[in-house]
């Protein structure tokens, strides 16, 4: 979902082809002179090679900025386009660096082959890494769990035609998962391959049974006056608002007008993050998940066998979880309770001592020896870093509910799930073990997603940090 804005997509692209830049001049360096290190300490070549460096890669930044954005997006330059699209970058720069070289009257001076060389090498370098960014786009970003699913929300009359609209001009970043017709009811029949999940009575509900992460309106004048209610309750559910039709005064949060596919939108959220932000979200994630793959690795070989000595079972604990907008995964934990715990949870269940949705009981007597002991220090939770690293889940995040709790939710508890659930959260820093009441992780977790930066992320993680050492929340 993250690469559906183009900015990102760009940015990601441009650091790609700087890279791709950088490696080419180290390559044809080799090529002519047999070494790297010789760069270095040939006095003659240094200094200037490094400002034909800086000023290459400044043309480069111009050429990026006010000609490459205004070309068609990667995902759908086919191979001739995008060797094209390489090859006028590579004769562009190449040109202005023979123009600058003549204004400062360096050109004797440099190596005709190692720019030569340099710039041969590009093409291809860049042409390849290029190909292979598109195709991650495609198959990766834009597939499985990180592919934007879009509820179409629509009359029978223009239900097809908005459908053929979207296959013949999508980015191939967003999919429509399933419809909802506001004229006739139509639940449980399917439109070219699409099936039909709600009615104007009953949209509301189908968050509950169907993934998406975002509606795309299409409607005539008539049903206008419906509009705003239909807006407030997704918006409540945290799901952003594509509209299709004239402005209305409606109060949101963030309200902007973008391109969606070949149409013009309105969009409504609660909240709008920063794509750059999540982006560097995710690299530190991807890296923390690595090390905490590792430490879990350790912890396995020292714990896992202690698990299995002192109660019967597997070393690993398995659970569906609901993660970012309904999507469905299993969370792992190692295991803290007996085998049976999930059947007997139903005998406790009147030991509750949460107030809501949530199932919290102190001395809880299905949890094993070691399991006290892993739970206070959070060491149950070091095989979530595997869901990190898959995209499940955050380091920081909202707790991820179980389906039992999911399926009790109201709208308003829905908003919890539009961000991805962590490992760690201001729910879990802010004295777990003292909140009775559900109403107030929620309270918690949508003060997390109303405030997010990375900033919060980097704080929750030194409370988190400071909870464990001192054995805070955790009971």
């Amino acid at each position: 979902m993250l690469f559906r804005t183009r900015s990102v997509r760009r940015f990601v692209l441009f650091i790609i082809d700087i890279i791709t830049l950088i490696v080419s001049f180290l390559l044809s360096w080799y090529i002519r002179f047999d070494n790297i290190h010789s760069w270095f300490t040939l006095d003659q070549y240094h200094d200037l090679f490094i400002m034909i460096l800086c000023t290459v890669l400044l043309c480069y930044t111009l050429v990026f900025l006010f000609w490459d954005g205004h070309r068609m997006p990667i995902m759908k330059q086919g191979p001739i386009l995008k060797f094209v699209y390489v090859l006028q970058n590579q004769i562009i720069l190449l040109g202005m660096l023979v123009l600058f070289l003549y204004l400062v009257q360096q050109s004797y001076n440099v190596s005709r082959y190692v720019v030569g060389v340099m710039f041969a090498i590009n093409v291809f370098l860049n042409y390849f890494t290029r190909s292979m960014y598109g195709a991650w786009i495609i198959n990766v970003a834009g597939a499985g769990i990180n592919a934007t699913n879009i509820m179409l929300i629509s009359t029978s009359a223009e239900v097809e035609a908005i459908i053929d609209e979207f296959e013949k001009n999508n980015d191939q970043l967003v999919h429509i998962s399933c419809i909802t017709i506001l004229d006739e009811d139509m639940v449980g029949k399917k439109i070219k391959g699409i099936p039909v999940v709600g009615t104007i009575d009953n949209y509301k509900n189908t968050h509950r049974q169907n993934v998406y992460d975002e509606v795309f309106i299409r409607i005539p004048y008539e049903f206008e006056m419906k509009l705003k209610k239909m807006i407030t309750d997704f918006e409540d559910m945290g799901v952003t608002v594509n509209l299709n039709v004239e402005i209305f005064n409606i109060d949101s949060h963030v309200k902007k007008i973008r391109q969606f596919g070949e149409y013009q939108v309105v969009s409504f959220a609660e909240v709008e993050h920063d794509p750059a932000s999540l982006l560097v979200k995710r690299i530190v994630d991807v890296i923390g998940a690595v090390v905490g793959l590792i430490i879990c690795g350790i912890a396995t070989i020292i714990v896992g066998p202690i698990i299995v000595i002192t109660s019967p079972g597997p070393i690993f604990f398995s659970q569906t979880r609901i993660g970012i907008n309904g999507r469905r995964f299993q969370m792992y934990k190692f295991r803290s309770m007996y085998a049976d715990a999930e059947k007997r949870k139903k005998e406790l269940m009147e030991k509750n001592e949460m107030q809501g949705l949530m199932f919290k009981m102190e001395n809880d007597p299905r949890i094993t020896p070691i399991g006290s002991f892993i739970r206070k220090t959070s060491i149950d939770e070091l095989p979530q870093f595997w869901n990190v690293l898959k995209g499940d889940m955050s380091i920081i995040g909202t707790r991820p509910p179980t389906v039992d709790e999911y399926e009790q939710y109201k709208n308003y508890h829905m908003r919890r799930l539009s961000i991805k659930p962590g490992i760690t959260g201001m729910w879990q820093v802010s004295g777990r073990s003292d909140i009775q009441d559900f109403e107030e992780v929620v309270k918690l977790d949508l003060k997390y997603i109303d405030n997010w930066s990375l900033l919060l992320d980097v704080k929750i993680l030194f409370q988190t940090v400071w909870t464990v050492v001192f054995g805070r929340g955790a009971k």
